[in-house]
């Protein structure tokens, strides 16, 4: 028997950088390199949740403030990314004045993102495989999910402003293999890889998306190009494309 499951794949263009804060923070910031899985869900649930006419920011502010994305998390199976070309890690050192009590006070801190420009014309492709059972029962469609990825406007800050290239909305075929190739971003553990990319530690989204005080960290893959991944996988065909 064939499993089917529906994917959503958007190709976006950046404007020029994206940044990413990597939590829990410090007054040493950092920044990643590639969105978490986290981020892909924020981006779509902005838009998704205006189709709603939801408007709200936070779950639960007073105890255990939650993004609204977390409204949406049970919806999506799963979320990654295929980047172009090699984003660089930067962060420029600021100086921060203000006045206080009549006095002037001023501080030093950074800002990290991630650099996309450059000779490279840098493309994002955000890979949505969607829960159709869970979507079917509540208030969304799988259509509107394609309608709000068209709506997708930036990656986390708001700086990291992005611009939609092309909506692919299909169905994905369910495999079992010990060998694939891909291009998007996997979770490692278990796996032996062959190729360039990046490791990546990232929230376990689903726990929640929102408060990563006490979150779990999960270790992903980022590859850079195609790589070759051995292992006990599951494998999604998304048109001519592998996800794990």
């Amino acid at each position: 028997m064939v499993s089917l499951i529906s994917f959503l794949k958007v190709e976006v263009r950046p404007t020029g950088i994206i940044a990413l804060r990597s939590l829990p923070q410090s007054k040493m910031r950092n920044a990643f390199r590639y969105p978490p899985p986290s981020t892909l869900i924020g981006a779509l649930a902005y838009p998704l949740l205006h189709i709603a006419g939801d408007r709200t920011e936070t779950l639960e502010p007073r105890r255990n403030a939650r993004s609204s994305a977390d409204r949406i998390r049970p919806l999506i199976e799963w979320a990654t990314v295929k980047v172009s070309g090699m984003p660089r890690v930067y962060g420029s050192i600021l100086k921060i004045n203000r006045l206080h009590r009549r006095s002037v006070e001023s501080a030093v801190t950074s800002f990290p993102m991630a650099v996309m420009y450059g000779e490279s014309d840098y493309t994002l492709t955000l890979l949505y495989l969607l829960n159709d059972d869970l979507i079917s029962a509540s208030e969304f469609s799988v259509k509107d999910f394609e309608r709000a990825a068209w709506g997708i406007s930036r990656l986390g800050s708001r700086e990291s402003v992005v611009s939609v290239e092309s909506v692919e909305l299909g169905k994905g075929t369910i495999m079992e293999k010990e060998m694939a190739e891909t291009a998007y971003a996997f979770l490692l553990t278990g796996k032996k890889v062959q190729g360039g990319g990046v490791v990546q530690g990232v929230v376990d989204w689903k726990e929640g998306i929102g408060n990563y005080s006490k979150a779990r960290i999960i270790v992903m893959f980022y590859p850079e190009g195609k790589v070759e991944v051995e292992g006990r996988l599951k494998v999604i065909d998304v048109g001519e494309e592998v996800v794990l």
